[in-house]
């Protein structure tokens, strides 16, 4: 009897552990279905974790786009229905990457890393509105936006001679000085002689090239000072304002064919005020030292100052000393094409609408090396580079090959 009571009580047991493994493995698969329900349910697409960083993403997309918005708004709250391209672009800079100069409201941006993070976001998510194309003038330009422009070519800028200028550059003007009023372009290239003016009947004598020419043959149509033009007096403003020298001299006559405003309006388009035969000593230097402005200079910076009614000297160490030339340490950057045509296949150097102080019958000139001299007016070995000064209204837009365009 005791002996049965004992097998009994063992069966139970065992039976009781199996029931006991089997809901523990049971519990377990269940813990591990529940588990990863939970776990898609946090980590999946569409699980816990990727929905917060989602509504995170669109937070601080929606920040940077209200804070985009508010900056236009309170350019527009006036009354105004559009914005100007200029103004957008400086907007989207201040929360984007890599903002193109011409956006548009197809563009999509890339946010600055400070607002959250890199983010795609499309222009007209922001403003999807008119947006004006509006270049810049010269009153608008900072110093330092000047210095970016030196050189740059402008590719649309016409007049009746624009054939005489003969290039594989990018355009046939370049943007040569600015002042607070005037961008300056001067032709990329030495001019064709064909398309020198003639004054009286009269016209330069050519040297043996079709860019070469001498004064010559045009210089005795003019009196002399009296001739100049009241824009060439104010760009050779030491000789003629400062000093109210005057001169009857060839060296001056060749100059004033060069400053004659009316016998180069063939170069005067539309979009300019006056046109003429090339930058003087002055307007070279100034120009040249704003493009320059870490050049080695020893002790300063060119210039330029009429020294006696002859004409003018140059200085390489900010007026320290004065010369009749540059020294070979002191030549003009022959990389630069603004300035210096390194090559002497068309001309050997451009005149300049300055007189020299060396002698009455000079005038200035940049050598093909850089040099700043001068050589007798009746020499053919030089050309001309003609100077148009553009309306002060004129809009220059930068174009995405980084040259520029005068918006129509």
């Amino acid at each position: 009897m005791g002996k049965r009571k004992t097998r009994t009580k063992e069966k139970i047991i065992k039976n009781n552990k199996g029931i006991t493994i089997l809901a523990l493995v049971v519990t377990i698969i269940v813990l591990l279905i529940l588990a990863g329900v939970s776990i898609s349910m946090i980590t999946g697409d569409s699980g816990i974790i990727n929905q917060a960083k989602t509504a995170k993403e669109e937070t601080e997309k929606g920040n940077v786009i209200e804070k985009a918005q508010k900056d236009i708004l309170a350019i527009t709250a006036s009354g105004r229905s559009d914005i100007t391209q200029q103004e957008l672009h400086d907007i989207l800079e201040k929360y984007f990457e890599s903002v193109p100069d011409d956006v548009s409201t197809d563009d999509i941006l890339t946010t600055k890393e400070e607002y959250g993070g890199k983010y795609e976001i499309a222009v007209s998510e922001i403003y999807d509105g008119e947006i004006e194309i509006k270049g810049i003038t010269a009153a608008e330009l900072t110093d330092e936006q000047k210095k970016e422009l030196y050189g740059k070519y402008v590719t649309n800028y016409e007049c009746s001679s624009n054939d005489a200028i003969e290039t594989t550059a990018p355009g046939k003007w370049m943007i040569f000085h600015i002042d607070d009023d005037n961008i300056y372009l001067i032709a990329s290239d030495y001019i064709d002689t064909d398309y020198c003016p003639t004054v009286n009947g009269a016209t330069v004598t050519k040297g043996n090239t079709n860019y070469k020419a001498s004064f010559s043959g045009v210089y005795n149509q003019y009196a002399g000072s009296t001739d100049v033009s009241d824009i060439g007096k104010e760009l050779n403003r030491s000789y003629f304002i400062d000093n109210n020298f005057t001169s009857t001299s060839s060296n001056m006559k060749s100059v004033a064919y060069m400053l004659d405003t009316n016998a180069w309006s063939g170069f005067k388009g539309t979009d300019a005020d006056y046109a003429i035969g090339g930058p003087t000593i002055e307007l070279l230097f100034e120009s040249y030292n704003k493009a320059h402005p870490d050049a080695n200079y020893p002790n300063g910076k060119y210039k330029a100052k009429a020294s006696s009614t002859t004409g003018y000297q140059i200085s390489v160490d900010g007026g320290s000393n004065w010369s009749n030339m540059t020294s070979s340490s002191n030549y003009l950057d022959t990389a630069d094409p603004t300035y210096v045509i390194n090559s002497q296949s068309n001309a050997s150097g451009m005149w300049l609408a300055s007189p020299p102080a060396s002698n009455t019958n000079g005038v200035m000139a940049v050598y093909y090396n850089g040099n700043v001299s001068n050589d007798f007016y009746s020499n053919g070995a030089y050309g001309f580079r003609p100077l148009v000064f553009l309306r002060s209204d004129v809009q220059l837009k930068k174009t995405e090959d980084n040259t520029y365009e005068i918006i129509k």
